[in-house]
């Protein structure tokens, strides 16, 4: 990456250290200091804590012994004594368990009976624990309950939507915590762990959505401790599941519940309780989603799920190829559509652009949001569109769309679960209805790839309806003088990529485009040439990305090399003539190769550094949940896959192409 002009202010970090949140003075970057900061951030943008307020590992007195307190939050306007402490927060490696001997809860409880006016603890590891002292007849006692209070306030309140707060990037591993208590308590596989998420995420969101006054997604302290009292969380959380599926038909059927025990269940409601998944910002809610989604929902079909960069990067290179006046009017298909990450995109995309016109319109303003978002559901409704043949990916999917929504939206009843590749005479009629072949302006799709059973096309009524279930005579090897002349060969079983690439190109109007992610052999093994022939005789190859190794290997998946192509769809008269001709069009592509993804192959992030080791930073102004604005540092990402579709929008303007493409 090469910083411009325009680049904001830049620092730099040493290598293994990372900022502190609070003091801003460099700390060693370690599991568990990664840990400590996201919950002091938490304490400070979260609950209301001022910075002033907390110290880190600060010395404490237990016994005879002397300890560190991880984050020690004081009385306002107090001097720092052990004797001035607050609330204690224990912050542990995400392996740490509660009943660690030496750093598990028993720790903490210590440190609070050791501090006279401690009234609240929390303690994070593999799980997120609350707890309150109680003192009752002069005797203290610990107790777990479902949330600290936020500052200045004597307990956590009964929350209304208004005190919702925006989610910050802890989401993610809130989420996972709360997948792995499932997995960990309540004995399910993880596949089903994450389902029984799934359903409470939705009743979240619904109850942001339809609740007036208290949310009913909330539970009390009673409820946290009392099995009793969890009946009534229960009782609760069945009518948010029974609202939820008479709402989403299409997602949930009728006699599904949720199949959590009582106690894992409060535990869920009390992690999720505090934050509004509406009003959280689309890349972090992106990001904590896919944390789960990825290890827990990777199928046997070839099913890897696009990062978000590289889908946000091929759905700008297919937009940047019609006139921005006609991006609210394209009609958009993934028909492998996974979790969604194409869809999303585009949806973000879109409502970039209504953003702009509503603030144009209305100034910034509730009237300028409520605008924005009817107008997206509207134009979301009539024109995006997803297909995968498993059912919960399709269930997975609707989820994304809707956490990228707001208030006014109601789903994404346009994705379906079906077998694109079927002829589409036999996709269910709800599908029919819906989605035809050579009715898309844009088709933009990762197809299921690899080497594993079951991954071969077989079916000959499913290849019957494909030209690439043959190799062709031309790139056979010659016959010998005088013999019979080559026949296509018919193959008994075609990889679905293969067909992919053609069912794509059938759904795409005369002169739409495509992109779509292709393992690198289909671009370079000598034996699939005609697969080449086949795409430059049926389309103008506008664009040839290379993605890094790691763009799958990271999370699980294959460490196949891959590239995304952009296609456009040649007319019938333009392929008529160019066979009459003899010769090709001649035209340039637009090629790059990415070095990395933001990401290394085991999945942690990777920083833009000095050629000393050193992370830079740039500093942004971010808005607090109270609305103010103020400066922070953040690490920038070393990420090429990001710049490519600036550089392809560029390229573009430069060649003047928007003309050709556009005719």
């Amino acid at each position: 990456m090469v910083l411009s002009e325009k680049t904001p202010q830049v620092s730099f970090i040493p290598a293994g250290k990372i900022r502190c949140y609070i003091t801003g003075k460099l700390r060693n970057d370690t599991p568990e200091e990664h840990v400590r900061q996201r919950v002091a951030r938490s304490l400070v943008e979260e609950y209301g804590y001022p910075k002033e307020d907390i110290e880190l590992e600060f010395r404490i007195k237990v016994g005879a012994a002397k300890k560190r307190v991880d984050i020690a939050v004081f009385l306002h306007d107090k001097p720092h004594t052990q004797e001035n402490i607050f609330l204690i927060a224990e912050t542990k490696k995400e392996t740490v368990q509660p009943t660690d001997r030496e750093n598990g809860v028993d720790q903490l409880k210590s440190y609070l009976a050791a501090c006279p006016n401690a009234r609240f603890g929390l303690w994070v590891g593999s799980q997120l624990q609350f707890f309150e002292v109680i003192v009752e007849k002069g005797e203290r006692r610990v107790e777990e309950v479902a949330d600290i209070p936020p500052y200045g306030k004597k307990e956590p309140p009964r929350l209304t939507f208004d005190q919702l707060i925006p989610a910050r990037e802890g989401l993610r591993e809130l989420f996972r915590r709360c997948h792995n208590y499932i997995y960990a308590n309540q004995g399910l596989q993880k596949e089903h762990a994450f389902h029984e998420l799934l359903k409470l995420i939705f009743c979240k969101v619904h109850d942001e959505q339809t609740t007036p006054g208290e949310m009913r997604f909330d539970i009390t302290p009673e409820e946290r401790r009392s099995t009793v009292a969890q009946k009534r969380l229960r009782k609760r959380i069945d009518e948010l599941f029974e609202e939820v599926k008479e709402r989403y038909p299409y997602i949930f059927d009728k006699d599904e519940r949720i199949r959590l025990n009582d106690r894992v269940l409060a535990y869920i409601v009390s992690e999720l309780r505090r934050y509004s998944l509406l009003r959280t910002e689309a890349d972090i809610k992106g990001n904590a989603y896919e944390e789960i989604v990825g290890p827990n929902l990777r199928g046997d079909r070839g099913e890897f799920f696009t990062p978000r960069n590289v889908c946000e990067m091929a759905v700008r290179m297919v937009f940047a190829t019609y006139p921005k006046d006609r991006w609210l009017s394209l009609k958009v298909l993934d028909p492998a559509c996974g979790t969604g990450g194409f869809l999303v995109a585009v949806k973000n995309l879109w409502r970039s652009i209504l953003r702009e016109q509503a603030v144009r319109r209305y100034g910034r303003s509730v009237q300028a949001e409520e605008w924005m978002y009817s107008r997206l559901q509207e134009i979301c409704n009539r024109q995006l569109f997803g297909i995968d043949i498993n059912p919960a990916l399709v269930r997975a999917c609707q989820m994304n769309l809707i956490m990228h929504g707001s208030k006014a939206e109601d789903g994404a009843p346009n994705v379906f679960a079906a077998n694109s590749l079927l002829p589409p005479a036999e996709w269910p009629e709800e599908v029919r209805g819906k989605i035809r072949l050579g009715a898309f302006d844009i088709v933009l799709t990762n197809p299921p790839f690899g080497a594993g059973p079951g991954l071969v096309v077989d079916d000959p009524h499913i290849l019957a309806q494909f030209e690439l279930r043959y190799i062709p005579t031309e790139v056979r090897k010659p016959r010998f003088r005088g013999g019979p002349p080559p026949k296509p060969v018919e193959l008994s079983g075609v990889p679905p990529e293969h067909l992919f690439i053609e069912r794509c190109w059938q759904f795409l109007k005369p002169g739409g485009r495509m992109a779509i992610v292709l393992p690198d052999s289909i671009l370079s093994n000598p034996g699939l040439l005609y697969i080449r022939r086949w795409i430059l005789k049926h389309c103008r190859v506008l664009a040839s990305v290379d993605l890094p190794t790691e763009t799958f290997e990271a999370f699980g998946g294959t460490g196949t090399k891959t590239s995304v192509l952009v296609l456009q769809k040649k007319t019938r008269e333009q392929i008529q003539f160019e066979e009459a001709s003899g010769r090709m069009e001649d035209y340039e592509v637009f090629m790059v190769i990415c070095q990395t993804m933001g990401y290394d192959r085991r999945g942690n992030d990777l920083w833009l550094r000095t050629p000393e080791g050193e992370i830079i930073e740039e500093v942004i102004t971010i808005q607090t949940p109270d609305g103010l604005e103020k400066k922070e540092r953040r690490p920038i990402r070393d990420d090429d896959v990001a710049q490519v579709a600036p550089l392809f929008e560029k390229w573009l303007k430069e060649k003047g192409l928007l003309e050709w493409l556009n005719p």
